[in-house]
């Protein structure tokens, strides 16, 4: 057979650029593209069965490679069930480079098997679509678009703000090579260059910030989801020292630095005018608390700042204020900060802040026995390693007692899917972000998000270095803390996602040790080992019950609200 013309120099392309990681979903349509990409050797490679969880996985080798990764699926529904992770992709701002294979354009909408309509089938969560022709009749132009396809596939899926990108490729039959027969060689390519310079603040911008900040008596910085960083951390430590409070998520990576209780703070909202700002610096993308974000919109006077070196097209004005979007880097724009003077009255804006913390932290440090989620969490953070380990925290109630507990040490890092917050594929992406990672790789979600995204343990590629805890709270027990729905009549029937399952029998059908936990004794022995170098991956079950859980949760948190 002529092998689909293309296919060969579009990933010898890819790879020359540096990117070394594919997932690839079985198919028959895309048996050529799986081909180009299986026999590249510089290609590392791996088959996920699953599209939902494959795109979650190669998210999560993205977010550690800090490189594209391919992402290959057959035609029809196929790339339907990668979207989500696409959509996490988008927002998360990390490169993915998909192709789609399809059937021919002739072909589409012709009740043809696996057809459907899959130009531009991401539609906005997707930087760029290109659709790459491997039609047999070369001529010099067909090759020239085709490799300039290659390079711009690239150069867009990196080019800040990074994402994924769309290579829809139609291919024609028969597109199985005949027993024995290699693949063509790789006709020389061109490889496009692109050199980015690193921005720096321009003597108009320093007197703007210089200015605006002599003239503030109030600064507070806010930290939404931001990747680990020693100079932000060490940045951010500083203008703490100074006399600027800076407010994070445990998704910033600044526990232990910044201030990280402001969600139980402000669930006092006798303490809100006191402590809000005439300037609000926003770093980062996205806060779990909803309350914060009420706190900040609920000031209309104050100045607002966001600091984001390479913003999307539209503005992102989560507490609607924004007056200035200063494109520049997050430590340079730092490092300027904590030279500048600050007045005496932004030290005692900051003593307020820090009041305010400390009390939350005489409040959290009281041990919490009884039998509940939030007694739960409090022990598996003592347990935790100080360092070498990750955390990839589910969405819904999870992450927010990540919050509500002050859970995670200094040393370690933490992700979490909350470009989109769904609860699919958060498992997947901590398997895909186990793969030659030396560290520990902790996965911490409930029994809804375990089960939903539960064939992220179909496939061959669990390393020893996995750790799984699953919530089990019988459904999706966020529901009972949420005003409103907590009192309907169709709660459990409706909205709980009510469930009987357990992770057991997944678990030894994935070859990984199954631990099954039912009260603090047993809780306490299983996390005096679970965390150390072991043979196999662990898994650990933890089972409460919901509605003691939402109680204790109510009650924990009428000790903040004054």
């Amino acid at each position: 057979m002529a092998f689909p013309a293309g296919l060969v120099e579009l990933i010898e392309t890819l790879s020359q650029h540096g990117v070394d990681q594919a997932v690839i979903c079985p198919g028959s349509r895309n048996a050529p593209i799986m081909l180009a990409i299986s026999r590249n050797a510089a290609i590392e490679s791996f088959s996920i069965s699953d599209e939902r969880s494959a795109g979650f996985f190669a998210l999560g080798l993205a977010l550690h490679s800090k490189k594209p990764v391919i992402l290959c699926c057959t035609s029809g529904s196929a790339a339907l069930n990668l979207a989500p992770a696409i959509a996490e992709a988008y927002f998360q701002e990390v490169p993915l480079i998909v192709l789609t294979a399809d059937r021919p354009q002739e072909w589409i909408g012709q009740w043809d098997g696996q057809t459907i309509y899959q130009e531009r089938i991401f539609g906005a969560h997707a930087k760029q679509y290109f659709s790459y022709s491997t039609k047999s009749n070369e001529s010099s132009d067909e090759v020239w678009h085709r490799n300039r396809i290659a390079n711009d596939a690239f150069w867009s899926a990196v080019s800040a703000p990074q994402g994924p990108v769309q290579i829809n490729i139609p291919i024609q039959e028969p597109f199985y090579p005949e027993k024995g027969a290699a693949l063509p060689v790789a006709k020389p390519i061109r490889k496009i260059q692109k050199w980015i310079a690193p921005k720096s603040l321009d003597i108009a911008t320093k007197t703007f910030i210089q200015r605006q900040i002599s003239v503030s008596n109030k600064i507070v910085i806010t930290v939404g989801q931001f990747p680990k960083n020693a100079a932000i951390q060490s940045a951010i430590a500083a203008l703490m020292k100074k006399g600027i409070p800076v407010l994070a998520d445990s998704i910033a990576n600044l526990s232990r630095i910044a201030f990280d209780s402001h969600d139980l703070i402000l669930a006092n909202t006798q303490t809100w005018e006191g402590l809000q700002p005439d300037l609000h610096i926003h770093l980062g993308k996205s806060f779990v608390s909803k309350r914060i974000k009420q706190f900040l919109r609920s000031n209309t006077e104050k100045q607002e700042w966001q600091v984001n070196p390479h913003p999307q097209a539209l503005i992102a004005d989560p507490f609607k204020g924004l007056q200035h979007v200063l494109e520049i880097d997050e430590e340079a724009f730092l490092k300027e900060l904590v030279q500048l003077n600050i007045s005496e009255k932004q030290k005692d804006y900051f003593q307020a802040w820090k009041k305010a913390d400390e009390i939350i932290a005489a409040i959290r440090a009281k041990g919490i026995n009884d039998w509940n989620e939030l007694g739960i969490y409090q022990k598996i953070a003592q347990a935790l390693p100080q360092s070498n380990a990750e955390i990839h925290v589910a969405n819904s109630l999870s992450v927010r007692y990540l919050n509500w507990m002050n859970f995670v040490p200094k040393g370690i890092e933490v992700f979490a899917n909350r470009g989109t917050s769904g609860i699919d594929g958060c498992l997947s992406t901590a398997i895909g972000a186990a793969q030659s990672n030396p560290n520990l790789v902790i996965s911490i979600l409930g029994d809804v998000a375990f089960h939903y995204d539960k064939n992220a343990l179909w496939n061959s590629y669990i390393p020893n270095n996995v750790r799984i805890i699953v919530m089990n709270n019988q459904g999706g027990g966020i529901f009972r803390n949420l005003d409103g729905a907590k009192d309907l009549p169709e709660l459990e029937a409706f909205m709980e996602t009510q469930q009987v399952f357990h992770a057991e029998n997944t678990a030894k059908d994935a070859g990984i040790n199954y631990i099954s936990v039912k009260h603090t004794n047993e809780l306490l022995h299983a996390l005096s080992h679970f965390f150390q170098d072991s043979d196999k991956a662990q898994l650990i079950e933890i089972e409460s019950n919901s509605s003691i859980n939402a109680a204790a949760l109510a009650q924990y948190m009428a000790l903040f609200k004054g």
